[in-house]
């Protein structure tokens, strides 16, 4: 608020101009929109001697403005600026008014609006008045203070003399004082209160009164406090001595003591109890116990009332003052109050007293603390309460004479404190479970000490669960901060409680959990506390930390480092956020989702398993895993980058082999002193870092039986390969284990350790086997032949045979080594084998199958080539060592076995020719050998191999034609190589037959046949019966005889005349697909001896049968409207359609007719029906030759007439009997309500079903309740349906109507029931339906369904009144009246069909009951193509601009799809394209979920190309020409555009589709004299002008030469054009196309040079004669004059037009001056530059003619001169002649030279010479040109 005294700040106001009145126009209308106003209408301001004193603040809601008031002599306004501003929103009003009469002043505030004054009704008034203050009186917000407590403000109001309160006293002084209170006693005035300042207070006043303090000044408010309890006046008058005569004025203020009851509130007792009050008061804020008796009170117990049996002459409770003690006596209540011992003070309220309630007992109750739920935690210490309350449910005061008995279960809890009235427990639980505690208020004890028992004693009784206490398991979540991240969750563990928990985050920001304990956190960084608090206890929880952080390090965990190949291992990753100031390491619990790099130094050992997902361990926040390949370590290093920052760790893991024994794989047998070298392969290999800690060993059971040996072989033949060599010492057995790996260590600290286990025998041998050793082919199975038995084994006598020596022990086993024992052989025919060293055997290492390899003994036994049978034997001696065990002598020690020595085996036949038929089988035998053969073959499918071994043969049955080498190894010799065989499959090529073709009758002779395969093989005659070989005759004027004897190859017959005449024989055979083979035909002549047979002929004639198609063709003589139904409801359908005079004349039989009949329906009330077309359902359209049917919908209720009118399109078909040209019909519908027994919102439901019908009832409670449903027997006629009790409706043959009750029985207790009306009626009518639903463009309908739409047509079902059936049981039939565009069958759901439009045209579809056939419905289905426009007659080069008006249901088009892109290429974006090849194209529009719809599109090759162009243009080579545009079109109607083109389409067409590069242009001279090529001068390319829809050749001039220009200029010539397909390169049917040429003319002049004595000029211009006809040359200044022109005589196309000066003068002062020249046929404009030359002064022309004269007077220097210049003239000429005789073109130009320029030429750049064809002599176009000045 401004003080008075405040003084006016001076701005300088810079110059504003007012706005415009269209600126002024606007700005009012803002202003008018945003008004405003003043914070008060009015003021009145006091009238003060002192002027200024009394300001107010004026203010304003918005805007600026300037400040006026009317009267400055009573008020003045003072702006308040603000910021250098020109105007202000506030002001300050001060009273200026001298008088002390009532005046008054009118503040106005114009607002400013952009700098401008804006003076307009939109001006803001305040009304001010200043008047007199006549009294004054003091405003104060209560009467009462209390002692030391807060101040109390006091305010004065002035009033004028009409009562008007002063808006304002703010600067007026004022004295406050304390008056003498008349009423009390008489004491010190300042006694009870004193006056404060604001400053003392510390309370913050307006601004004007803290300046007035300062000043030892009192304004209009003041605070004052209480001091001492009483009564104090406060008096307050106007300091200015103009008001001395003005009242003071007074307010009597009371001053009490806060005091207070303990407990203040209503009490309730019980009788006999007591309780002790306490009194406290409240000084400066605090809470102070008052002692007994009191000082200035004392307490009273006033208004007993007692109960209604109560003692009326007793009390309800009895006070003690000295203790405050009040005892409740009997019932009733009764008041406590507080009594002021002052008795002035006595009437003062606010004294505190209270109701004691004397009450009988009610029941009890218990309450638990902490938590106040009875469900508590084991181990925590709660405070039990007992509450009594009386019968009102109000709580009794518990005193400490009641007794009230607790009883706990010390299993489940420990008392730790009790009180003596049994009301206050503090216990602590032990136990979990649920227990029950009792508590009873059995009596009150008296003052006397007395027993009073309690009649009825209140008992009660509380359940109570215990759970243990909640934790949450892990103990801390802390997860990486990752901001563009997936979210981190994780489930929470909970332990305890009662298992039902809510769960609440103190920062949902950092951590987010769900009400199933997942927290979800990662994106924010900071940390929260998650709580899981107990349902039951929401005062027991459980909590844990989480943890937001920023990751910077990671480490990879101890684990193992080597593992199997084949195995993966997982890398565990710990990461973690370091505190950089505490160095506090926090890790984190899961980090799974950052993204983890992984890098190998070595690739292939191990490959990151991709499938393994990356998730947290209890040690570890992440993983990843790694899978063995191949043997070999690598360094794995595992990245993160996470904000920039980079981490890694690194770890070396190594895979090794899987640790087998390789020899042997189990048990190793060995006799006595032999060793046995054990190998072991795989295992741990030495860790790289730490390889010192590598171990292996073998151990074993019995040291003193065996010798062990490492073998360290210089070079191992295998990586990570073990050999221990271990020799028998004794006979026995043990186990031998063998380990491998490397001991623990810092870098591996948890290696791998393999072992594996083998046993070790050695035993004396049992027994022994000789076998010879087979050599067979890789793959093949080894020799058959038993080896233990005493039959003969087959050797070969050729070869010699390795015998092979096995040793067994008595189990059975065999050896893996003998060497030691001694060994004896024998053979019992030495002619036919024998043994170089009978006493030696030679040790070899075979593996016999099982992986394992033993030492076998091999003895070479030498044959002769001779065959028989031998007998080997072997027998052991003994032991090579001496000290042998004894056991050896028990043991057999020998071996025989019988020898068959034979021949290799051989194939027979060796080569073979088999024909192909399944029937064949051909039989190989085989010769010598052993017997046991294994046959294959060279091809697997030419023929099937059947080895027969009993008869020792091979059995072929061919499968295909080919070549093929049968091969046979016998399995049981010493293998050289198979015997082999050469076999050929093949099918008949042709059939051979050999014979004398003329016969004389009765003689014979003798006919073969052949059949022949490939390279004319014949086949053997064996196979003729397979190929159903025969000889077929003509005629029987010959027969045929087999012969008996027949080679291989062919069959022999002899043939016989019988009959004089000609016949023709043929062999005919079939393979055995059932193809036919036919030799050529062989004609046989029969001839008689000279005779002739007349020739006879028969002829049969036969009959011809003709099947006959009955069809019935009337005239329609009337027409019919079928309305299955006269009288619907509202808000029904019905189909109607048309019918003729009898039931078969139906929409079958007109519905398609062509010429087709159209069908106008109408309705006579439009407001009671709608008739709609079918189809309309989908937004179909039809149009009214195929309206024969419709669909009624009825609106309201009424009556009216509908009508179909038949109308024959051609009148000349006869459709219409007695040739009429319409018919009609009309019927009457009667439209009603239907019955309602309830306002339209709830109609109750009632079924309806057709007779013989099914229907299985569902409710929305089935699962959930039990539901059962019953018929009432409510009408006589309730049998018209059954019901089984589980919901299933049966409808009988009888219409009628039942009630049906269906009850649900709900398991909370509840049944509910519902009732429902069942009505059973016949089917009246039926109606097909048809979808989807079809979308068009706004203003666009279909009139057909697209080609390719799915349909589907649902069939509904009413009854006479158009109600619709809930079920159906009829038998339906489907009728088309045509099957070739429509393929329509069953659909997924009863009574749908689903069809397929596969064709344009209309179907007529009827639909009609089996049993009823009058229920029916016919519906035309007419299909259209959807996809503009027509595509027929497409041609190569076509441009088409698909378009369809098909949308969806939100208003967007489909996708465009094409099934062959090569042929029509098509933008699918726009649906345009371009026919680029002939070919057949679909094209397809497919909106998804509605309808895919398509078009056909063939396009054909182009005959010929069309050419056009405008006719009024032509080709010029000017280079200003415009470019000439050259039409072609591909076909002959003038465009290759079809369809309308949108905007999107034109510029696929122009950016995309590029249909330009199908075509090439050409242009080419007519006069082929014209040497040069039009390539040079144009350049063409193709371009497709969508203007006129047709390719274009732009042909534009290209930049030309002088001599090219020059040339052309005379040239007389036309253009061809033509145009070619890129596809199409050839020039057939190539049409070309004359274009006129206009050549530009030429000037080889830019500058003519006149002077004074030359001021005449030409300019010489080469054209064509209508090119210079159009010539216009005129100078641009008037110094100059063309003086018409003339063409030369001697250069055909030059034309010289004469040039000359009028003022010379003025030529040289004008600059510059050009003559025009100007053709409009060739559109060029040329310029030629005029100047003047500069003449010499006056003296050199002296100094030139005194020079001449000198040389003029010698007449011997005249002579000379001009000798030399004849001669000089004379050579230049033979010269030049020769030259041009040479070249001999059209003539050159001459130029001048550049540096001395003579007048009347015109220096130019020297074109090439002109070429023309018609120039005249070479000669006489030089003199004319040449030599020519002046003409």
């Amino acid at each position: 608020m401004t003080g008075s005294g405040a003084s006016r700040p001076r701005r300088s106001r810079p110059f504003v101009g007012w706005p415009t009145p269209r600126v002024t126009l606007l700005l009012q209308c803002l202003l008018g929109t945003l008004a405003n106003k003043l914070n008060v209408p009015q003021v009145l301001l006091p009238f003060g001697r002192e002027p200024g004193r009394v300001p107010f603040l004026l203010e304003a809601q918005r805007g600026c403005y300037t400040w006026h008031s009317t009267h400055h002599d009573a008020v003045t306004v003072e702006p308040l600026y603000e910021n250098g501003a020109l105007c202000s929103q506030k002001a300050v009003l001060i009273a200026e008014s001298s008088q002390p009469i009532r005046l008054s002043s009118i503040i106005l505030a114009r607002e400013i609006v952009f700098g401008f004054i804006i003076v307009t009704d939109h001006e803001l008034r305040c009304d001010v008045k200043v008047d007199v203050i006549h009294s004054i009186e003091i405003i104060s917000r209560t009467r009462e203070l209390y002692v030391d407590d807060s101040p109390l403000e006091l305010m004065v109001r002035a009033l004028d003399e009409e009562g008007n309160t002063f808006s304002s006293l703010a600067g007026m002084m004022f004295e406050w004082s304390v008056a003498q209170d008349k009423e009390s006693a008489r004491e010190e005035l300042s006694s009870k209160i004193r006056i404060l300042k604001y400053s003392e207070a510390e309370y913050s006043p307006p601004v004007y009164i803290a300046e007035m303090e300062k000043e030892e000044k009192q304004g209009d408010m003041i605070l004052v406090s209480g001091i001492r309890t009483g009564a104090a006046v406060v008096k307050v008058r106007i300091y200015e001595p103009f008001y001395k005569n003005v009242a003071a004025a007074l307010i009597r203020l009371l001053v009490l003591e806060n005091i207070f009851l303990i407990p203040s509130h209503d009490i309730y007792l019980l009788v006999g109890a007591y309780i002790k009050y306490r009194v406290a008061k409240m000084v400066q804020g605090r809470m102070t116990e008052v002692e007994f008796p009191l000082e200035h009170y004392t307490l009273e117990m006033q208004d007993h009332r007692i109960a209604f049996n109560g003692s009326l002459s007793g009390k309800v409770a009895l006070l003690d003052e000295k203790t405050a003690t009040v005892t409740a006596v009997q019932l009733g209540q009764t008041n406590l109050v507080f009594v002021h011992k002052n008795v002035h003070m006595r009437s003062v309220s606010g004294l505190p007293n209270c109701t004691i309630y004397v009450v009988e007992p009610g029941f009890l109750d218990f309450t638990v603390q902490p938590g106040d739920r009875w469900s508590l935690e084991v181990g925590q210490v709660y405070v039990i309460t007992v509450e009594v309350f009386d019968k009102s449910s109000t709580k009794v005061y518990i005193s400490d004479n009641l007794r009230i008995m607790f009883q706990f279960l010390q299993e489940y809890f420990e008392e730790q404190l009790t009180t003596v009235n049994g009301s206050y427990h503090v216990v602590k639980a032990l136990k979990s479970g649920v227990v029950l505690i009792n508590g009873s208020l059995t009596s009150i004890i008296s003052q006397n000490k007395n027993i009073q028992l309690i009649k009825f004693p209140i008992v009660h009784q509380q359940e109570v669960k215990i759970y243990f206490p909640i934790k949450l398991t892990p103990n801390f979540l802390a997860f990486p901060h990752h901001p563009m991240g997936i979210l981190y969750r994780y489930k929470l563990q909970v332990e305890g409680g009662s298992g039902n928990f809510t769960w609440t985050s103190s920062n949902e920001t950092v951590a987010v959990v769900t009400t199933k304990g997942v927290v979800t956190a990662g994106q924010v960084r900071g940390n929260s506390t998650v709580l899981a608090r107990d349902v039951q206890n929401p005062f027991r929880y459980g909590e844990i930390k989480i943890y937001v952080l920023k990751l910077n390090k990671m480490e990879l965990l101890p684990f193992h480092a080597d593992v199997e190949i084949g195995q993966i291992i997982e890398i565990p990753i710990a990461m973690y956020h370091v505190n950089k100031e505490t160095k506090e390491v926090i890790v984190f619990t899961d980090c799974s989702h950052l993204l983890l790099h992984l890098n190998m130094d070595k690739q292939g050992v191990f490959t990151l398993l991709k499938e393994g997902i990356q998730r947290p361990g209890p040690t570890h926040c992440s993983s990843t895993h790694i899978a063995a390949k191949s043997l070999g370590h690598t360094l794995v290093t595992v990245s993160v980058t996470e904000y920039e920052e980079y981490l890694e760790s690194s770890a070396t893991f190594a895979a090794y082999e899987p640790l087998k024994a390789v020899n042997p794989v189990e048990v190793a047998l060995v006799t006595w002193r032999s060793a046995k070298e054990m190998v072991f392969e795989g295992g741990p290999c030495p860790w790289i870092l730490e390889p010192s800690r590598f171990f292996l060993e073998l151990s074993m059971e019995k040291t003193e039986k065996i010798e062990l040996t490492q073998v360290r072989l210089p070079a191992k033949r295998k990586q990570n390969q073990y050999i221990y060599r271990v020799l028998c010492l004794d006979l026995g057995e043990q186990a031998l284990t063998f380990r491998i790996g490397n001991h623990p260590g810092i870098l591996n600290p948890s290696p791998a350790v393999e072992a594996v286990q083998v046993r070790f025998m050695c035993a004396h041998p049992a027994s022994m086997t000789v076998t010879p050793v087979y050599r067979v082919p890789a793959g093949a199975q080894p020799c058959p032949l038993p080896q233990h038995n005493k039959q003969l084994i087959p050797v070969s006598s050729l070869r010699d045979t390795v015998l092979e020596l096995a040793v067994f022990d008595q189990h059975r086993r065999k050896f893996d080594n003998f060497s030691s024992l001694m060994l004896e052989w024998k053979s019992s025919n030495e002619t036919l084998a024998h043994f170089e060293d009978y006493n030696s055997v030679e040790m070899v290492a075979k593996d016999d199958g099982s992986g394992q390899t033993r030492l076998h003994g091999h003895q070479v036994l030498k044959v002769h080539q001779l065959k028989g049978t031998v007998l080997i034997g072997v027998h052991c001696v003994g032991y090579s060592e001496n000290k042998s065990p004894k056991e050896l002598s028990n043991s057999p020690r020998s071996a025989a076995v019988e020898l068959l020595l034979v021949d290799d085996v051989t194939i027979l036949p060796e080569n073979a020719t088999i024909y192909n038929h399944p029937d064949v089988k051909e039989i190989f035998s085989l010769v010598e050998g052993s017997g046991y053969f294994l046959v294959n073959s060279s091809e697997q499918d030419i023929v099937t191999i059947t080895y027969m071994e009993a008869e020792s043969s091979v059995q072929l049955v061919p499968v295909h034609p080919g070549f093929l080498t049968l091969e046979v190894y016998d399995l049981c010799l010493a293998f050289l190589g198979p015997a082999v065989a050469y076999l050929r499959v093949s099918d008949i090529q042709e059939l051979e037959l050999d014979l004398i073709d003329k016969v004389e009758i009765g003689k014979t002779v003798l006919v073969t046949v052949r059949a022949l395969g490939p390279s004319k093989r014949p086949f053997r005659n064996k196979y003729f019966s397979n190929m159903e070989l025969e000889l077929q005759l003509a005629s029987a004027i010959v027969t045929l005889t087999l012969m008996e004897e027949q080679d291989k190859y062919s069959e022999n017959y002899i043939l016989r005349a019988v009959a004089i005449g000609q016949t023709t024989l043929v062999a005919v055979a079939r393979d055995k697909m059932g193809r036919k083979f036919t030799s050529a035909p062989r004609q046989i002549e029969v001839f008689p001896p000279f005779r002739l047979v007349p020739e006879k002929m028969t002829l049969i004639p036969t009959n011809m049968m003709q099947d006959e198609v009955h069809i019935e063709v009337v005239q329609l003589r009337a027409v019919r409207i079928l309305a299955p139904a006269t009288r619907l409801i509202t808000a029904t359908e019905m189909p109607v359609y048309v019918l003729g005079v009898t039931s078969t004349q139906t929409p079958f039989s007109f519905g398609n007719a062509n010429p087709g009949l159209t069908f106008h329906w109408s309705t006579s009330k439009r407001d009671v029906l709608d008739l709609v077309p079918r189809h309309s359902e989908v937004f179909l359209q039809l149009p009214v030759e195929n309206n024969f049917a419709m669909v009624v919908h009825t609106k309201a209720a009424g009556r009216t007439s509908i009508k179909v009118t038949v109308r024959c399109m051609n009148s000349s078909s006869g459709q219409l009997e007695g040739d009429l040209l319409e018919l009609s019909d009309e019927v009457q519908i009667l439209v009603f309500e239907k019955l309602q027994l309830f306002f339209p919102e709830c109609q109750p439901e009632r079924i309806l079903m057709p007779m013989n019908s099914q229907l299985r009832l569902h409710t929305n409670r089935e699962g959930a309740a039990f539901v059962s449903s019953r018929v009432l027997r409510c009408f006589p006629n309730s049998s018209v349906i059954e019901e089984d009790g589980e919901g299933l409706l049966k409808a009988g043959s009888i219409a009628g109507t039942a009630v049906l009750e269906v009850t649900s029985v709900e398991p909370f207790g509840v049944n509910q029931t519902t009732i429902t009306g069942v009505q059973v009626a016949p089917v009246t009518y039926l109606r097909m339906s048809s979808r989807p639903v079809l979308y068009t463009a706004r203003g666009r309908t279909l009139a057909a369904f697209p080609v390719g739409v799915s349909l589907a047509f649902t069939v509904q079902f009413y009854n006479s009144i158009g109600e619709k059936f809930h079920t159906h049981n009829t038998q339906l039939h489907l009728a088309l009246n045509r099957d070739d565009l429509l393929l329509i069958g069953p659909g997924s759901g009863n009574y749908t069909y689903m069809a397929q439009a596969v064709s344009t045209g209309v179907t007529l579809l009827g639909i009609w009951d089996r049993r009823h056939p009058g229920v029916a419905d016919y519906v035309p289905v007419a299909v259209e193509h959807a996809i503009e426009p027509d595509t027929q007659h497409t041609l190569v080069g076509d441009v088409i601009c698909f378009r369809t008006h098909l949308l969806n249901h939100d208003g967007e088009p489909g996708i465009w799809m094409i099934s062959a892109d090569n042929i029509l290429q098509t933008d699918t974006g726009t649906g345009v394209g371009v026919a680029r090849r002939p070919g057949v194209a679909t094209v397809f529009h497919d909106i998804p979920g509605v309808v895919k719809t398509y078009r056909e599109v063939v396009v054909s090759a182009s005959s010929r190309l069309t050419l056009s162009y405008d006719l009024k243009t032509y080709l010029t080579n000017s280079p200003s020409s415009a470019v000439f545009k050259l039409f072609v079109t591909t076909g002959r109607n003038g465009a290759n555009l079809k369809g309308s083109c949108t905007s999107s389409q034109a510029l696929a067409i122009t950016t995309v589709l590029l249909p330009e590069t199908l075509v090439v242009c050409h242009v080419q001279f007519s006069n082929t004299l014209l040497d040069i090529p039009a390539s040079k001068v144009f350049h063409v390319h193709a371009g497709f002008s969508m203007e006129r829809g047709a390719y274009v050749c732009l042909i534009k001039v290209r930049p030309q030469s002088e001599g090219l220009l020059q040339a052309l200029s005379v040239a007389d010539t036309s253009v061809y054009g033509w145009a070619t397909l890129v596809s199409e390169r050839s020039k057939n049917g190539m049409q070309r196309t004359l274009v006129p040429f206009v050549p530009a003319f030429y000037v080889n002049q830019s500058e003519l040079v006149l002077s004074h004595r030359q001021d005449v000029g030409e300019i010489r211009v080469l054209g064509v004669d209508r090119v210079l006809e159009k010539l216009e040359v005129f100078p641009s200044s008037p110094v100059l004059v063309v003086s018409g022109h003339r063409h030369s005589s001697l250069t055909p196309g030059l034309v010289v037009y004469p040039v000359r000066v009028v003022n010379f003068t003025s030529l040289q002062q004008t600059s510059p001056v050009f003559i025009n020249i100007c053709c409009v046929l060739t559109s060029q404009s040329e310029a030629v530059v005029v100047r003047a030359l500069k003449e010499k002064s006056g003296a050199d022309q002296c100094e030139d003619s005194s020079v001449l004269q000198k040389f003029l007077g010698s007449h011997q220097t005249i002579l000379f001169t001009l000798f030399a210049v004849l001669a000089s003239t004379a050579f230049v000429f033979l010269a030049y002649n020769a030259f041009l005789n040479k070249i001999q073109t059209v003539p050159v130009v001459y130029v001048p030279t550049l540096g001395t320029p003579q007048p009347g030429f015109a220096p130019t750049r020297s074109p090439p010479p002109f070429m023309s064809p018609q120039s005249p002599p070479v000669q006489n176009r030089l003199q004319h040109w040449l030599w020519s000045v002046r003409h």
